[in-house]
């Protein structure tokens, strides 16, 4: 047996022993080095591992997917399992017939609606939905090419429309992507209406299409096959043969793509990056060759590790926390921000700095509990081997990139796998880094305070409650995709659910914004409730961790009662449902003078309160102002 067999052998048994065990972590990471060893020809007996494990801790979140295109698609629903797997989702499928995507969603009876899917995934090659794009291109003029996009788009619409009517699902559709050989060759480029300028503008079109319909975004298959490569993405034979133009090693890729919107909507977008400084954020070891010595600047290799940093900024501009865990002196970090003028990145954008000479097994909950997020939500780069191993042994549920050796491939490395992406970008993404030194000016006036009413009336808080909106309602799902410590139900919505819940007039939905001394922090608060009977049931209500312990939520429920009031109600209900990471809002209720009603098997409770005895006061300490933009009333 050769070493590299051997190695795969050896990353399979760690794989089965995992699964056996039903330990999710280590069979994730096994799973990853079993697929980089060995790649496509491992899915399948990834796949039956997986599906034969009865149970998995900690337990995977079940999703699922519909796929429905103009091609044989079932290719891609091992890798779709797996990389779903990878993203601690247990991935179901429905795969409509063959080429019969208009026949699923047109008929109300179809299988699609009885399967329930949360993802809808519409893949149609353009040559199967606009041929006269393709190989009948010099078959038709400017007016009948422009017939065909308006046609598309028209039937694509027609089609989400008859969707939305049965389903909320998340839509992905595949873009399409340009001809493999352009029928005017070398010609093509040169014209302003060539072929592939077609398919652009057919791309334009769909990209416009998507933007205005809610809950359904492109799936860049266009760009997929260009980082590939046409050549290796397709293959030609079995698209023949079998209707499969896709190569065998290419579903994986696809497969991967898809999670990466999954991910976004389910709330599993990471949220911190933790990096390491000698050769990692520059080259070199900072005690040895001096903040000045350090390899960073305009010539190679000081230019990589510049881009690098340039990268990491980027992703604070997307709402990234960066957070430094390095074994150097303070001092002499401190000396390269302040001095060295090669650095991209300032001390200001780290959220959290553990420089010290302690393991990074220490660092990394100690940066957990700063920033008040879960381990699951930090990315760990290092370029040290032994570093990443020991982090990846002690906490498994962070997910570690061991930089390669080149620094020039420190930004694949990052941004490979799509930890990052998310399908809206607020407001509040673009400025996160503020919000938590904001945060961090409120804590220090918290530890200066003789008693929790001194502190909560010296933020002077300015709450708003306002209705869910057309440009409050990205921010709204958001919050539902990513808010765990204090959050009741903890159920991901959708926008196109929301907007679903929007149309009803029945259920009450309001965002929550908060500014203090210190600034504004946005919207960092969702409730949803709902008329029953006598009592207004509350669905939804969630805070940002950066806003816990400022009576923030005290507000809230004293909003919900006073609608209550306004609809005639008798009481407010309220239930928890406890996860792992909901501590926080566990005694919410309880705390706000409700009854526990039930106690369910799964640790879940029941609460209500009677609004005879006025319900949950406005607090003193804070600024209230309600929809109708005056202010709430006095405490």
């Amino acid at each position: 047996m050769t070493p590299s067999s051997e190695a795969r052998s050896e990353a399979r048994a760690a794989v089965c022993a995992a699964a056996a065990a039903g330990d999710t972590h280590h069979a994730i990471r096994a799973a990853r080095e079993l697929l980089r060893r060995g790649g496509a020809q491992d899915l399948s007996f990834l796949r039956r591992e997986i599906e034969k494990a009865t149970s998995w801790s900690p337990p995977l979140t079940p999703v699922k997917v519909a796929l429905l295109s103009s091609f044989s698609i079932e290719f891609v629903e091992p890798a779709l399992v797996v990389h779903g797997f990878l993203s601690g989702l247990a991935v179901q499928i429905h795969r409509g017939g063959f080429g019969q995507f208009r026949q699923e969603i047109v008929d109300p009876d179809s299988r699609l609606y009885a399967f329930g899917p949360e993802f809808v995934i519409l893949a149609v090659e353009g040559e199967d939905w606009a041929p006269m794009l393709y190989d009948q291109f010099l078959d038709h003029d400017e007016a009948s090419l422009n017939a065909c996009i308006g046609q598309i788009c028209d039937e694509t619409r027609a089609l989400v429309q008859a969707l939305r009517r049965r389903s909320a699902a998340t839509v992905l559709m595949h873009n399409f992507a340009p001809p493999r050989r352009r029928q005017l060759g070398i010609l093509d480029a040169q014209l302003a209406r060539g072929q592939a300028q077609w398919v652009h503008r057919m791309n334009e079109a769909l990209a416009a299409v998507c933007r205005d319909a809610q809950g359904m975004y492109v799936v860049d298959y266009a760009g997929l096959v260009a980082r590939f490569g046409a050549t290796r993405w397709y293959d030609e034979r079995m698209r023949l043969y079998a209707r499969a133009p896709i190569a065998a090693d290419q579903w994986g890729h696809l497969a991967a793509e898809y999670m990466r919107y999954c991910r976004a909507v389910r709330g599993l977008t990471k949220k911190c990056v933790v990096v390491d400084l000698d050769n990692t954020l520059w080259g070199g070891v900072l005690g040895e060759d001096g903040p000045y010595g350090i390899r960073l600047g305009s010539e190679y290799p000081g230019s990589a590790y510049r881009a690098f940093q340039q990268e990491l900024l980027s992703l604070t501009r997307r709402g990234v926390l960066l957070a430094i865990a390095s074994k150097n002196n303070v001092a002499d970090v401190d000396e390269v921000f302040a001095q060295n003028t090669n650095m991209v990145l300032k001390r200001e954008h780290f959220s959290s700095l553990q420089i010290h000479w302690q393991p990074k097994t220490e660092s990394l909950p100690q940066i957990a509990r700063e920033l008040n997020i879960g381990l699951e939500h930090m990315v760990f780069i290092d370029d040290n081997p032994v570093e990443c191993e020991e982090v990846s042994q002690a906490l498994p549920m962070v997910k570690v990139i061991c930089l390669p050796q080149q620094p020039e491939l420190f930004v694949d490395a990052l941004l490979e796998d799509g930890l990052f992406d998310a399908l809206a970008l607020s407001a509040e993404d673009s400025r996160r880094g503020d919000l938590y030194r904001q945060r961090d000016q409120a804590e220090a006036l918290r530890a200066e305070s003789g008693s929790l009413e001194e502190f909560y009336r010296g933020l002077g808080m300015e709450v708003t409650i306002a209705p869910v909106t057309k440009a409050s309602l990205a921010r709204a799902a958001q919050l539902t995709q990513k808010t765990n410590q204090f959050n009741v139900t903890t159920v991901r919505y959708t926008e196109a659910e929301l907007v679903e819940r929007m149309r009803t007039g029945e259920w009450l939905l309001a965002t929550v914004g908060v500014r203090d001394r210190f600034g504004d922090n946005g919207i960092v608060g969702l409730l949803m409730a709902r008329p029953d009977r006598t009592a207004l049931d509350i669905d939804t209500l969630l805070l940002s961790c950066r806003v816990i312990g400022r009576s923030v939520e005290t507000a809230m429920l004293a909003f919900v009662c006073a609608q209550a009031g306004r609809r005639g109600l008798s009481e407010v209900r309220g239930r928890i449902v406890p996860t792992a990471k909901n501590v926080p809002v566990r005694d919410l209720f309880a705390h706000h003078g409700f009854t526990q009603v039930a106690n369910g098997d799964s640790g879940e409770t029941a609460w209500r309160l009677s609004l005879a005895g006025g319900g949950v006061p406005w607090p003193a300490w804070m600024r209230v102002t309600v929809a109708d933009g005056n202010p709430a009333p006095e405490a």
